[in-house]
């Protein structure tokens, strides 16, 4: 067996394959795998045309030069296409990552592969997809859906956890202005509802007929179901009582009568206490709202004091299925003030016309009673005057008389002149 063959031989059947299964053993399906392997075999063709050269003299010099030069060739080709290829690729990606651009797709082949070059694409490509959706997250916040959730990749991940708290700030943010918005809602409604309260409040100045519109109003307003207004009644000082003028359920006026005394009842405290009574748990059998259907008890029932000047005019009772927002309560403890002070007008001028009528009345009277005085004046003038013209002619007729009486008495001493004379 010649030298060479040996050679070949040992190389082939021992240095190569003890050094591809130590390189197999440490890094197998690695970059470094690879491109060891390639190093061997071109190493391996270079030893044995070195050996060739050496055994049979430097005459076949010229044949090391292009064996050697096609090793290297071939080996160069062997890294490019296992190494540097899919570096290559991945350096595009991230090029094209670095200016913005996420619509890049790696390679699944590349992805496929064992070694480094493989699983830096699988991470390569798991980025792109978590940038994705780190995109989207920022998209869907950019546009108001404060609701789009994405998890952290890490504790170190420092983009979404910024991200997260811009999405916490604007959510905060977005609660305060909703907060805002729906407070001037509630100032808007409260100060529209007082607005046409005080249309209803100029147009009327009968008592009963103003405590209709205005109870129908609030109820139909408030979105109650039904209640009540009571009225003070100051005739007797000593016996204030408050009695029912009006009463409003299912958009129905209907015609009830109740009185309360101060400090009676829970329309009675109210009033006696000048305060607000606002409840969630009714006494049983205190009240029911009715309908053609039945009755069925209230979950809700406000009694505002109806106040002028710290005096109470009146109670306003309103119940409800829902219970009365805060906002309700204000709104409705502000027109309390506004009806208090209008129901006052409006039996000031009730009152007053009242009395100017009566006066009227009175004054009427007076002028018959002249008339009557007057013509009762004219008459006794009038008969005054015919006694007085009686009397005159009783007077010359009694002057007459005397006359002729003294005519007589006259005629009488003549005559018993003449007898005593015959």
């Amino acid at each position: 067996m010649s030298s060479l063959l040996i050679f070949v031989l040992i190389m082939i059947l021992g240095v190569v394959p003890a050094s591809v299964l130590v390189y197999w053993i440490k890094s197998r399906g690695t970059i470094i795998y690879k491109t060891a392997f390639a190093i061997i075999v071109t190493n391996l063709i270079v030893a044995i045309a070195s050996f060739i050269v050496g055994l049979y003299g430097f005459k076949y010099l010229w044949l090391y030069i292009p064996v050697a030069y096609l090793v290297i060739l071939t080996g160069s080709l062997v890294i490019k296409k296992f190494v540097q290829r899919p570096i290559k690729g991945s350096i595009e990606a991230l090029e094209k990552i670095s200016k913005g651009d996420l619509e890049v797709e790696i390679n699944e082949k590349i992805k496929k592969s064992n070694d480094e070059t493989g699983q830096m694409n699988i991470v390569l490509d798991e980025m792109i997809k978590n940038l994705r959706d780190t995109a989207e997250f920022a998209r869907q916040v950019g546009e108001g859906n404060l609701d789009h959730e994405i998890e952290l990749l890490g504790d170190s991940d420092h983009l979404r956890i910024a991200l997260l708290e811009m999405k916490q700030k604007l959510q905060e943010s977005a609660k305060i202005q909703e907060e805002k918005r729906i407070e001037e809602e509630k100032r808007s409604w409260a100060n529209e509802g007082l607005a046409k309260l005080n249309e209803i409040l100029r147009k009327q100045d009968d008592v009963a007929e103003l405590s209709y519109q205005i109870l129908s109003y609030i109820i139909n307003y408030m979105n109650a179901n039904q209640g009540g207004i009571f009225i003070r009644n100051n005739e007797d000082q000593n016996n204030i009582i408050l009695e029912l003028q009006s009463f409003y359920a299912y958009n129905r006026r209907k015609y009830i009568k109740k009185v309360f005394e101060l400090g009676e009842g829970l329309v009675g405290n109210c009033a006696l206490e000048k305060q607000t009574m606002h409840l969630t748990e009714i006494p049983d059998s205190y009240i029911q709202i009715t309908s053609g259907l039945g009755g069925s008890e209230p979950h809700s029932l406000l009694l505002i004091p109806m106040k002028m000047e710290e005096e109470v005019l009146g109670v306003i009772e309103i119940a409800s299925f829902n219970e009365f927002e805060k906002y309700q309560i204000e709104f409705l403890e502000q027109a309390s003030l506004s009806i208090a002070s209008s129901l006052n007008m409006a039996e000031t001028n009730r009152r007053t016309s009242e009395l100017l009528e009566k006066t009227q009345q009175q004054a009427e009277e007076m002028s018959a009673q002249e008339e009557e005085m007057r013509q009762n004046m004219e008459e006794l003038q009038a008969t005054q005057e015919e006694s007085s013209r009686r009397a005159e002619e009783f007077e010359q007729e009694f002057i007459e008389l005397q006359d002729t009486n003294d005519e007589l008495v006259r005629k009488v001493e003549k005559l018993e002149s003449k007898l005593k004379k015959k």
